[in-house]
């Protein structure tokens, strides 16, 4: 995927009415096949893979005819939209002002020290919340824009249900990447789309930071070929992935993953997914990659064990994705019962509701086993009592008075 300075180099010169060297550099920039990267068709392949294994019986024919196709048709609708509409790169990334930075790589002398007093180690604002104020994230960013999606689909009875954020996600009202995307592309079944495509996005740790690039301008070798760090991560790493876990190893791991998220409307577990994300950026690629002295080795020889290691994070890295992309799917489609409902003046118990009741509570038997041991018994030796003081015995009085 290019980054979004790629768009931005070419428009720069625009404003040039004489066809200068500059100007040339322009035409022949502008005239350039769009490159696209993101996960590969190979990662959002694996992504859409596990996702459409975990959603089950009629969810999984819900969602195929909300997004007016299956999930596995959409590993390169990515590449197809933003060839067509170039200005929707920018959605793909996260930016905010002033930038933030993994201390001590890529940096001047005294630039740690600067951005240590920033509060700009991490990403978001300084108490490291993400939020779509400009600073903390550009509206047009990959949170505010998977925030966006999904506000097309929520219903504010079930939001409710949630606890609201303790700092406050401030959901653009609509993306300008987006300008020039005809009314026709601009449907529920769109947006799902781009919902997605970014969920997958969010799981690369390159996108997190525009450090470098977003990882274009680091340098690798491996096996003797030179690569740049984005695109090795993003096309050569996923089809080289191993074989995806067994459906009953994604059912155990989901079941146990699913309980972490249940509290959480999905706008504050993209923010929370994000910052995950971006600390791996840091401390598991830029930091590998470290001479010892705060700095990157020019080009960096990538050995073996840290190609592994690598290898190993993506694979967890599209398996969360895809359990992630099923959960809130999931979700949807809660929201979508709620807003039917609503129309016709019907109320729902929220599922938000039972799954923290289901989460907190000990099941039924668990509560009232226990208590029929004590009562029943202790109800019949009443019973006997009353009848053997002469007050009769009760069934049989039952019975007769029914009679009657």
């Amino acid at each position: 995927m290019s980054s979004p300075s790629q768009p931005t180099c070419c428009s720069s010169h625009r404003g040039s009415s004489r066809l200068t060297t500059r100007g040339v550099a322009w035409l022949i920039c502008a005239s350039l096949p769009f490159s696209v990267r993101s996960w590969s068709q190979n990662g959002h392949e694996r992504i859409a893979q596990i996702a459409e294994e975990l959603l089950v019986g009629k969810h999984k024919d819900q969602i195929r005819k909300l997004l007016d196709g299956d999930l596995l048709s959409l590993a390169n609708w990515e590449q197809t939209t933003k060839a067509k509409y170039p200005e929707t790169e920018a959605l793909h990334w996260h930016r905010q002002d002033p930038e933030w930075t993994c201390a001590g790589i890529n940096t001047k002398v005294d630039a740690p020290e600067v951005m240590k007093a920033l509060g700009l180690e991490h990403i978001g604002d300084k108490a490291g919340q993400i939020k779509c104020d400009g600073h903390a994230a550009e509206g047009g960013s990959i949170f505010c824009a998977l925030a966006s999606f999904f506000d097309h689909f929520a219903h504010d009875s079930l939001l409710k249900e949630y606890k609201a954020p303790k700092e406050p996600i401030e959901v653009p009202a609509s993306l300008a990447a987006l300008g020039k995307v005809p009314k026709s592309e601009q449907t529920p079944a769109h947006y799902l789309r781009w919902l997605v495509t970014l969920l997958g996005d969010l799981h690369q740790p390159l996108h997190w930071l525009r450090e470098r690039d977003y990882g274009r301008e680091a340098k690798l070798v491996y096996q003797g070929q030179e690569y740049d760090l984005l695109s090795f991560w993003e096309e050569y790493i996923p089809k080289h992935l191993p074989a995806r876990p067994t459906g009953e190893a994604l059912d155990r791991q989901y079941k146990d993953r699913r309980p972490a998220w249940w509290d959480k409307a999905p706008t504050e577990l993209f923010r929370d997914w994000a910052k995950e994300t971006a600390k791996v950026v840091c401390a598991e690629v830029y930091g590998a990659m470290e001479n010892g002295t705060g700095s990157l080795q020019a080009p960096f020889k990538l050995e073996e064990e840290v190609f592994q290691r690598w290898l190993k994070l993506a694979q967890d890295f599209t398996t969360l994705g895809g359990e992630r992309m099923a959960f809130v799917l999931d979700d949807i489609l809660e929201h979508r019962r709620h807003k039917a409902a609503h129309a016709h003046g019907r109320g729902l118990f929220t599922r938000a509701t039972h799954r923290q009741n289901k989460s907190r509570s000990r099941p039924a038997w668990a509560t009232n086993g226990p208590i029929a041991v004590i009562v029943v018994p202790g109800l019949l030796l009443a019973l006997r009592w009353h009848e053997q003081v002469g007050g009769g015995n009760v069934f049989r009085l039952a019975k007769t008075h029914l009679k009657v």
